[in-house]
């Protein structure tokens, strides 16, 4: 099974959902590291690579949490970038685009890739979040991690190796 890379439209899934509406109008920076810390944690579960691309002003590629964070430069739109990426990584592997935006929507499912609405990622995200309660019996705001499903003789032999 291929684990497919997310790309997503930053913007558009801030104004999407309605903390990150919340956020937004208090402080945007605020919004763009919450959408970042939301999907960081559910990344070694649910996608190789995230990627959320923002419209800006120069361009940047960071790394934060383990998540890819794009701004454009000023003369490029995020959707542009969004549509670059998908077209370029569909040729080998498998791509979901989250966004709402239709025009976004159209442009990423004829380059090959997959669609995710905003809403619908929220809700993949809570039905992750939700299966991995059922599973442990405890609930966790920060992700899936490996060693809540390992055993501790398990997470012992990692550690000695990991020290070797």
């Amino acid at each position: 099974m291929i684990i497919p890379i997310l790309i997503v439209d930053g913007y558009n899934i801030i104004g999407a959902w309605d903390e990150l509406k919340i956020l937004k109008k208090a402080d945007l920076g605020s919004a763009r590291d919450q959408l970042i810390a939301d999907l960081a944690g559910f990344r070694p579960w649910c996608w190789e690579r995230i990627i959320i691309v923002f419209d800006g002003q120069s361009f940047a590629w960071e790394y934060v949490d383990g998540v890819e964070v794009v701004f454009t430069e000023s003369r490029e739109t995020a959707d542009t970038m969004i549509e670059r990426l998908a077209a370029g990584y569909a040729a080998y592997t498998r791509v979901e685009v989250a966004t709402s935006d239709n025009a976004e929507h159209r442009a990423a499912t004829a380059v090959g890739a997959g669609v995710i609405s905003a809403m619908a990622l929220k809700e993949r995200l809570l039905e992750k979040s939700e299966s991995y309660q059922r599973m442990t019996g405890t609930k966790r705001n920060d992700g899936l991690m490996l060693n809540d499903f390992l055993k501790d003789a398990d997470l012992d032999r990692l550690k000695r190796l990991r020290r070797s």
